[in-house]
């Protein structure tokens, strides 16, 4: 039984069918009646004999290339070998808290000061709200994509 084509008879019609059995030959999916038929018709056939000769010409180009890796899979297999997860999670919550314990303490040693004239205190105090907030929506949004992620055990 044949595995070519499914849509193309046998034997086929026209070229137009032949060069889907092309495929089928060049991926060793054709019977050995198959593979003789299809010989003979590309000794006779100009058109198809072209379309054999690119076929085998594009096979063997794969089949002998020696591509680099690109350099942004280089950097992730480097980023998981040197900094594992464990190690930068831990650098963010290091950072995070720093930042935070740095912002609520000069908020509140601003609101303390009176020597800070009134709307350089609240310009101040209303950055260090934007800076809490924004880094807690980060935090928050981090946490729970972290949870739900289909993906976090594939390998990239």
């Amino acid at each position: 039984m044949s595995l070519g084509p499914p849509a193309a008879a046998w034997p086929p019609r026209d070229c137009e069918e032949i060069q889907l059995w092309l495929n089928a030959r060049l991926d060793a999916e054709c019977t050995p009646a198959q593979e003789g038929w299809l010989a003979q018709h590309l000794q006779a056939c100009v058109t198809c004999s072209v379309e054999w000769a690119e076929l085998e010409r594009t096979r063997l180009v794969f089949q002998t290339a020696r591509l680099r890796e690109p350099s942004d899979f280089e950097r992730e297999a480097l980023r998981r070998a040197i900094a594992p997860r464990v190690l930068q999670a831990l650098g963010w919550a290091a950072l995070c808290g720093g930042v935070l314990l740095l912002l609520g303490y000069g908020a509140w040693a601003l609101a303390a000061s009176h020597d800070v004239p009134l709307p350089m205190r609240l310009g101040l105090a209303s950055l260090a709200a934007g800076a809490l907030l924004l880094l807690g929506r980060y935090g928050w949004e981090r946490r729970r994509v972290h949870r739900r992620d289909p993906y976090r055990d594939v390998l990239r």
